[in-house]
């Protein structure tokens, strides 16, 4: 059984997609009409189009909850995480959201994605979503933090806890198996 929820980037992140496209567009037309030697322009072009390339490797696309694990499927990028690892799951507040700030991150641009740091915790974690809003805070045995975004964030809990409970009954049963023989 697989439960799939797909990210749906909202009019917000649509808008600030293209203003950061159209401005990194507008100052590379600028660099190229005013600039005296052609070094610039190109290390800025080279160093623009890299960013974006990284970014757009890493666009989240959708969640997938298998029997076994909870993945956060991107463009390129899977992130995995076992269904017996995962300590607590629960939606955020609204407010939750308001003191992080974008480390090693993409903020609008396809959504919002990467490391951000939470002033209000002291804390790092990893952020997967295509709105600001929604969120669900995964926290495994390992005190990551993963944050994702989802419109049926009650589906998706549910879901989680449900195929959690069978995978560690299952466990368990292997355990108790293994020690009977």
């Amino acid at each position: 059984m697989q439960t799939t929820f797909k990210y749906t980037p909202n009019k917000r992140t649509r808008r600030l997609t293209w203003i950061i496209s159209l401005t990194v567009g507008v100052l590379l037309g600028f660099f190229m009409l005013y600039s005296r030697s052609g070094y610039f322009p190109i290390w800025f072009g080279f160093f623009a189009l890299t960013l974006i390339t990284l970014l757009v490797l890493s666009i989240p696309r959708r969640i997938v909850v298998t029997e076994r694990t909870f993945e956060i499927r991107c463009v390129v990028e899977l992130t995995s995480i076992a269904l017996e690892d995962i300590a607590s799951i629960r939606k955020m507040e609204p407010g939750e959201m308001k003191f992080s700030f974008p480390v090693l991150a993409g903020y609008g641009f396809f959504g919002y994605y990467g490391y951000y740091y939470n002033f209000s915790e002291l804390s790092f974690f990893k952020v997967y979503a295509s709105q600001w809003n929604d969120f669900v805070r995964i926290e495994d045995i390992y005190e990551d933090i993963f944050v994702v975004n989802c419109a049926e964030a009650d589906e998706l809990i549910e879901a989680v806890r449900t195929l959690r409970r069978q995978r560690m009954a299952a466990l368990a049963a292997t355990e108790a198996g293994k020690e009977e023989a």
